[in-house]
């Protein structure tokens, strides 16, 4: 590649971020209503959902040392898709 391509190439994807910049709708923030209209909060509250059943359940066996329940509960994934039921230190849900 040239110096002249490469100018050419630079200059037309800066004008195209000038002309059809927008707001990048995969890194939006979004705050979860009580109507849970989005998927992502009705997602969000059925692994709250199932940690509390899970939780529940896990008391009910007998397990009552509270850092093993929450162990085990990090250790949940969704029987729905697969994704662990609390996020992660890495910022994976």
């Amino acid at each position: 590649m040239d110096r002249r391509h490469f100018l050419r190439v630079t200059a037309l994807a800066g004008l195209g971020v000038a002309v059809g910049g927008r707001e990048a709708a995969a890194l939006k923030q979004i705050d979860c209503s009580d109507d849970g209209a989005n998927y992502a909060c009705k997602r969000i509250a059925e692994h709250e959902g199932f940690l509390r059943d899970m939780d529940q359940m896990l008391a009910e066996k007998g397990v009552n040392d509270p850092a093993e329940r929450q162990a085990l509960l990090a250790a949940a994934t969704c029987p729905v898709c697969g994704l662990p039921l609390m996020p992660s230190a890495t910022g994976g849900f």
